[in-house]
């Protein structure tokens, strides 16, 4: 047995290795029975949608063209795989196959961004068989996961509003450091103004957005002040952007900070909430700081800005992660 990868990251040299191990097998058949070379044709479409879903919004096109573009077999991916034993029967032409892998073929999609419906291809591959069989694995992982992210992120934007501000927020919640990435790209995609993630805002030529975090407020508390004093502290070197309020007392943290607003010691552009009544709250933090934009986080989605816009809450904008990123229908 060698030894674990224990870094277990991805690099576009090893695009060609993320498959299921039946996209190798199957092209090894496919040379043994000499129809490797054959025409084929792969599409990629859903038969039926989530409950309650209208449409699709297509994405991940272009990490998929890049995939392709950059499909290779490095000589020791080759020796990597004759090592596990696996294909001691599959026929030599299937190596040499391997050693010289290039796709050569056509792609049919949708652009990105597009709106599809149940049994339309989003995608469709023709090239020759071997080809076409091995890179179905990550065409899928790509394009099924950016597709439903951006999907959510498109449904949230339809529910909230032009003028509802959605932040993505869900970096620490996706399925890993690269799904984090792609997550953030779907949801501006699908409708979402900013995200959080730093690499992936920067990466896309975007300035990441975001608030403050609790452990500022429990941290200036415990050590030398108070939540007043951790307010000061972040406006001191963020002076524009919203306030985390709900750490220990919402509507306390709310009074002092429109005491403070009243007597023209603070400017103040926004509060976030992030647990309890978010409709009952933001009632009244509105009430106490009526010019004051008021963000709500904590497991949203859909449904949720749904229900809270039924009765009456009095939110601005949302940050959405768990239930953005995890990709739950």
């Amino acid at each position: 047995m060698t030894q674990e990868d224990k870094e277990l990251s991805l690099s576009p040299e090893n695009y060609s290795l993320l498959t299921d191990l039946y996209q190798l097998t199957m092209a090894a058949c496919y040379v043994g029975e000499k129809i490797d070379q054959r025409q084929a044709s792969f599409e990629l479409f859903a038969r039926r949608l989530p409950p309650g879903f209208g449409y699709l919004i297509a994405m991940g096109l272009a990490q998929a063209l890049d995939y392709l573009e950059k499909f290779r077999f490095s000589s020791e991916q080759v020796d990597a795989l004759k090592s596990t034993g696996i294909f001691t029967n599959a026929p030599n032409e299937f190596w040499s196959l391997l050693a010289e892998a290039k796709f050569t073929g056509d792609v049919w999609a949708v652009p990105e961004g597009t709106a599809i419906f149940p049994n339309q291809p989003l995608l469709r591959i023709e090239a020759p068989l071997w080809q076409a069989q091995l890179v179905e694995t990550y065409l899928l992982n790509t394009i099924n996961y950016q597709t439903l992210i951006a999907t959510k992120a498109a449904r949230m934007r339809d529910i909230a509003g032009n003028d509802t501000k959605l932040l993505e927020f869900g970096t620490r919640r996706a399925f890993s450091p690269q799904a984090s990435i792609w997550a953030a790209r779907a949801a501006l995609a699908g409708g979402m103004d900013a995200t959080s993630n730093v690499l992936a805002a920067l990466k896309l030529g975007r300035k990441p957005s975001g608030t403050m975090a609790h452990a500022l407020v429990m941290a200036i508390s415990a050590v030398e002040g108070s939540e007043e004093d951790a307010f000061k502290a972040f406006q001191r070197y963020f002076p524009t952007a919203p306030l985390l309020i709900d750490t220990y007392d919402t509507l306390a943290a709310t009074r002092l900070l429109a005491q403070r607003v009243k007597q023209g010691e603070m400017q103040l552009s926004g509060v976030r909430l992030d647990s309890g009544d978010l409709v009952k709250l933001s009632q009244e933090v509105r009430v106490l700081l009526p010019e004051v934009t008021i963000f709500a986080s904590g497991d949203i989605d859909e449904w949720e800005i749904a229900r809270l816009q039924r009765e009456n809450a009095c939110i601005d904008g949302y940050g959405i992660g768990t239930k953005l990123v995890t990709g739950v229908p």
